[in-house]
């Protein structure tokens, strides 16, 4: 009988023979590891559903479901996407090796197992999961601690504009307490949303993206940009809220910090076939558009900004099947949306 102790790593070994169960679980005793075992890849992905390991260690040749396919649904489940899967197989070819790695796979070890090797690579990558666990909870706790005092400093421009004629200075630190706010959710979409993820609900997107121009024409106005809004009436698309929310609001938000001061925004919503977003706006022209959607790029490094906006808009398209374009010539850049339309249901309706 296991021994097993809360602050103890978990790891899951997976191997339809129990011999090798035995001998890797021998291996690892100087670790001091909550050791769990399954026999078949069914059993790994059930295991796995229900506690959240810290590393799995996966053979490929099973009888039901193979290793490969394991790790590729294990890497593809979103509250998974941190786990280490080291690979403990006897293939040994460069070409196991590379599907070993395209599915996902972390690490990959060759029987017979060296068992210093085996301890080495193990303590490792335990190294890097505590560091990237400890990481999160550090990001969770500071966007805690940001929001009160970001709320507060938003409402109270808000009930000073209210209250007193319009003034310049209230307006700019209005505008930085939203775009800090935007920060803020992209922030809690990275760490948190992907953990639940939210029902897919019909969405009158027309209604939602003029409610977010609304919201970004103060922090335009700061920079002397118009926002010009063209949308057919009644779009519904059937997607999660916080996934539409970030692409609107990213997308408008990029526009507005890269425009040049005294220019327009131009966005559309279009209803044909397909439900059709555009947003264009006057700036510098992007070298690389078709880079634009990949992970941490920035055409400019001396521009402020974290970079992050774009990265989850990439990834919630990529997820949602959604075409995402960027053209960029002559000092005007264009993003495209293009979304499947769905017809509305009465009872989702949001």
């Amino acid at each position: 009988m296991f021994d097993y102790k809360p602050d103890r790593p978990k790891v899951l070994l997976v191997d339809d023979k129990i011999r090798n169960l035995i001998l890797i679980k021998n291996i690892l005793t100087p670790l001091n590891l909550d050791i769990y075992i399954a026999k078949s890849g069914e059993e790994a992905l059930q295991r796995a559903a229900q506690t959240d390991f810290d590393m799995i260690l996966l053979d490929i040749l099973m009888p039901d479901i193979d290793g490969y396919e394991v790790c590729r649904k294990l890497k593809n489940a979103a509250q998974e996407r941190d786990l280490s899967i080291l690979f403990i197989s006897a293939l040994r070819t460069h070409e196991d090796k590379t599907k070993g790695f395209e599915s996902g796979a972390d690490d990959y070890l060759v029987k017979p197992l060296y068992e210093k090797e085996v301890l080495a690579r193990v303590k490792l990558h335990l190294k890097k999961r505590s560091a990237i666990k400890k990481l999160k909870g550090l990001l969770k706790r500071s966007y805690h601690e940001l929001y009160n005092p970001l709320s507060i400093i938003k409402t109270s421009a808000e009930m000073y504009g209210y209250r007193y004629p319009k003034n310049s200075y209230v307006d700019s630190m209005h505008a930085a307490a939203k775009s800090l706010h935007l920060i803020y959710e992209d922030l809690y979409y990275a760490l948190e949303a992907k953990k639940n993820p939210q029902e897919n609900l019909t969405l009158n997107v027309t209604a939602f993206l003029r409610s977010r121009v609304e919201y970004f024409t103060l922090i335009a106005e700061i920079k002397n940009i118009r926002i010009e809004l063209e949308a057919h009436d009644n779009c519904f698309m059937d997607i999660p809220y916080s996934d539409i929310q970030r692409i609107i609001d990213n997308t408008i938000s990029n526009a507005i910090k890269y425009s040049f001061e005294n220019t327009v925004i131009h966005i559309s919503l279009t209803k044909k076939a397909n439900i059709i977003l555009k947003v264009t706006n006057n700036g510098s022209t992007i070298i690389n558009p078709h880079y634009i959607f990949t992970d941490g790029y920035r055409e400019s490094y001396d521009t402020i900004g974290m970079g992050i906006g774009l990265e989850i808009v990439a990834s919630i398209c990529q997820q949602l099947n959604i075409k995402a374009r960027v053209e960029s010539a002559e000092g005007s850049t264009t993003f495209t949306y293009t979304f499947k339309g769905e017809i509305p249901n009465e009872n989702h309706l949001i």
